[in-house]
């Protein structure tokens, strides 16, 4: 299950940094005062005080924004470590020569304040601007891979679901050229039922989930259809339990199963079909026994069996550990039982 990602806008972005550095630098003077040192308007207005810290954000976005991806990411780290060094080392040296200690003496006793007051804290900046940003390319990079996988995803599971119009209007015409044959009274009213199950193919299952009740419709109208076809030699049971309105399922997603019983289930045994569909909560259980002949299933074509297959992936790619299919073939009956988390 993927992620949601949180899209910050610029302005958002800005104001998160904003308040970030005044964090950061309103730390010292808080400190001041907690010790009782004064911290008055002049103390904001000092030279120094103002360049120091123009140099820290310059140095941070200056690395971030150029040095980390036209350097780092390009050059190596080798080149990047020394560039770094010389940007800090002349900004540095620049605010000490502008700003000097109070204090006399010789260059030697400026070397731990040039170090500690302005080089250090550079380094440090500099540190932390790259784990900025190499952690949002991460991140940046993760988002773009997501929507690719997401985009593949929408794309098979509308490939998937474009498979499942064509292999049931094969079967259903199949069926009305067999009614045709042997009982022609009947070929009015099964196309004024593949009427109705076209609508809902058309105008419902575009749709990315539909309420479990308008499926439960659509799967009452394919079973009546095939009532038509084969009357009381094929005698069938579908029992429905809680379908409530406020599921939602897959469109199109138990028909499969359905199709496969009618179409290898064995007619003239009096054993027939029994469909059960059951939900409590949020958890679907959809089973569906046939009888089964081993010599007939022998005689499928090479076009048999591509809905079961077909479900056995959407139901992989859309519910994921959130589902279980078991199908069996035990003394002549096939089973099918499906349990699914209802999202």
């Amino acid at each position: 299950m993927q992620r949601p990602h949180l899209v910050l806008s610029k302005a958002t972005v800005f104001s998160i940094h904003l308040i970030i550095w005044v964090c950061i630098f309103g730390i010292v003077p808080v400190i001041r005062y907690v010790s009782g040192d004064p911290v008055d308007l002049n103390y904001f207005l000092n030279p120094f005080f103002i360049v120091f810290h123009v140099y820290i954000v310059g140095l941070f976005y200056l690395n971030s924004s150029l040095i980390v991806p036209f350097v780092l990411y390009k050059r190596g780290a080798i080149f990047y470590i020394l560039t770094v060094l010389c940007c800090v080392a002349v900004m540095a040296t620049i605010i000490y020569f502008c700003f000097p200690p109070h204090h006399g003496g010789h260059m030697h006793h400026r070397v731990p304040p040039f170090l500690f007051g302005s080089a250090f804290p550079g380094l440090f900046v500099c540190a932390v601007s790259t784990t900025y940003r190499i952690l949002g390319d991460r991140m940046r990079s993760e988002q773009k891979i997501n929507e690719l996988e997401n985009e593949q995803l929408k794309t098979e599971l509308s490939f998937l679901r474009s498979q499942v119009s064509p292999h049931f209007m094969f079967n259903v015409l199949n069926n009305i050229v067999s009614l045709s044959r042997k009982k022609s009274e009947l070929v009015e009213p099964t196309i004024i039922q593949l009427s109705n199950l076209m609508r809902y193919m058309l105008y419902e299952s575009d749709a990315d989930k539909v309420f479990l009740d308008k499926e439960v419709e659509y799967l009452r109208s394919y079973i009546d259809l095939q009532k038509l076809r084969f009357g009381a030699e094929l005698p069938v049971s579908f029992e429905v339990n809680n379908a409530s309105v406020k599921n939602t399922i897959e469109p199109m997603l138990l028909i499969p199963f359905v199709e496969n019983a009618f179409k290898h289930g064995t007619v003239g045994d009096g054993k027939g079909i029994d469909i059960e569909l059951k939900t409590w909560e949020e958890q679907l259980l959809f089973v569906v026994r046939n009888s089964f002949n081993s010599e007939k299933a022998g005689e499928k074509d090479d076009r048999a069996g591509i809905g079961l297959v077909n479900v056995r992936r959407r139901l992989n790619l859309l519910y994921g550990t959130d589902h279980s299919l078991e199908i069996s073939q035990k003394e002549g009956i096939f089973t099918v039982i499906l349990k699914l988390k209802l999202k």
